[in-house]
């Protein structure tokens, strides 16, 4: 038997990540519901018609707008940062089109956020099935 705690909505897990160089990056694992949000915007029904066999046939297809889809993705995951600076050595804001810039353009950046988010998904499953045996053991 499975038991799942469907209570009140949990903060989403967050951690701050050292970069390679210097810095740090604060991420954060979205819910289900952000997620859905984020595809309810960038994912839009399409319908064509098409003649086969001399019928109209009516076809329904999703296309999505990958480019706004991983835009808003990178701006909720992406909290915070400290210490990251400009090549005059100017601090870098934590906006959301420097958050996009950097995931575009920064190997460095990009490698931070990825393993970041890998550890958040692992302590996520875990944090899971820790609670999972809390419930079963009362």
């Amino acid at each position: 038997m499975t038991i799942i705690d469907v209570g009140d909505k949990q903060e989403n897990i967050n951690a701050w990540f050292e970069m390679e160089g210097g810095g740090r990056v604060h991420l954060q694992l979205l819910g289900t519901d952000e997620l859905e949000a984020i595809n309810k915007q960038t994912i839009k029904k399409q319908v064509e018609y098409k003649r086969i066999d001399g019928k109209a046939e009516r076809f329904e297809y999703d296309e999505t707008d990958e480019k706004l889809q991983n835009e808003l993705f990178w701006d909720r995951v992406i909290m915070n940062w400290e210490k990251l600076f400009d090549r005059d050595k100017n601090p870098i804001e934590c906006t959301r089109a420097n958050k996009i810039l950097l995931m575009s353009r920064s190997q460095k950046f990009q490698k931070c956020v990825f393993d970041g988010l890998e550890e958040l998904r692992k302590l996520d499953a875990q944090r899971t099935e820790e609670a999972e045996k809390n419930l079963l053991t009362g």
